[in-house]
């Protein structure tokens, strides 16, 4: 059976840290089981991770639904095609929201020319959890790019409600989500985790979760968990439980009966 977990919120803490509790888990489950992330992060984000706590992760869904990964091969993309990420970002920058995008290696790229250093450097500060960025202009880069984009990302600070509906009229063409209480994303139309996971080669599998961009993979599957913080709009989709481990739990008990 592979079980799949969300990160941020999830499995990790606002800090990317992974309770001993739940890396403990996962070793366990993984002795006779599959397990995998689903996320909105970049796939080399999620490969340090897993190499960090030495977790046997062989299924990855990231990017919001953007691409799908088994045993290291890129099975599935949705990307946005690039010159329309072009124009969507430098519309974008007419919002003054902090806009990057980050590519496949983990490379974070943002608007320095029409910013400044200075700006970049405080938005490190207020986000250090994203790692220093390239010094590289988000533009310069694309316009060397050959590939879609897969996901575009905003820090939003203020007046979130506003903006999101703002960006939901403009760029309706696409997919726009708030993915936490202060980032706004973007990527392709019809592209979704559930989508993703229909291009894995499994045929069922136990999810956890706890946002709303969750909530097309809860609706879809049988087995399902959702962490007790989670928006009261997900609850009815899966078990309430504290932690991945706790999930884990329940089912190895399962397995038992």
């Amino acid at each position: 059976m592979l079980f799949l977990s969300d990160l941020d919120g999830t499995l990790m803490d606002s800090n990317g840290e992974i309770t001993i509790e739940d890396v403990e888990a996962i070793h366990q489950w993984t002795q006779k089981h599959g397990f995998g992330f689903v996320t909105g992060r970049d796939r080399a984000f999620c490969v340090a991770l897993a190499s960090k706590y030495q977790l046997s992760c062989e299924y990855m869904i990231t990017d919001n639904g953007a691409n799908a990964y088994y045993k290291d091969e890129n099975v599935y993309s949705s990307l946005i095609e690039l010159s329309e990420g072009i124009q969507m970002c430098k519309a974008i920058l007419e919002y003054k929201v902090d806009l990057f995008y980050t590519d496949e290696f983990g490379n974070r790229y943002y608007p320095i020319a029409c910013y400044g250093k200075e700006r970049l450097h405080i938005f490190e500060k207020k986000q250090p959890g994203l790692g220093q960025f390239s010094n590289i202009d988000l533009f310069d880069y694309l316009n060397m790019r050959d590939l879609g984009l897969a996901k575009l990302s905003m820090y939003v600070e203020k007046d979130m409600d506003l903006l999101l509906n703002e960006f939901k009229q403009r760029f309706s063409h696409c997919e726009v989500m708030a993915t936490s209480k202060d980032y706004i994303e973007i990527t392709r139309k019809g592209t979704n985790k559930w989508k993703a996971f229909c291009h894995l080669p499994i045929s069922d599998a136990i999810f956890i979760g706890d946002g709303e961009n969750d909530l097309c993979i809860l609706k879809n599957l049988k087995n399902t968990y959702v962490m007790e913080h989670a928006p009261e709009c997900l609850k009815s989709f899966g078990v309430s439980v504290k932690s991945v481990a706790e999930a884990m739990n329940i089912e190895s008990r399962k397995e038992n009966v």
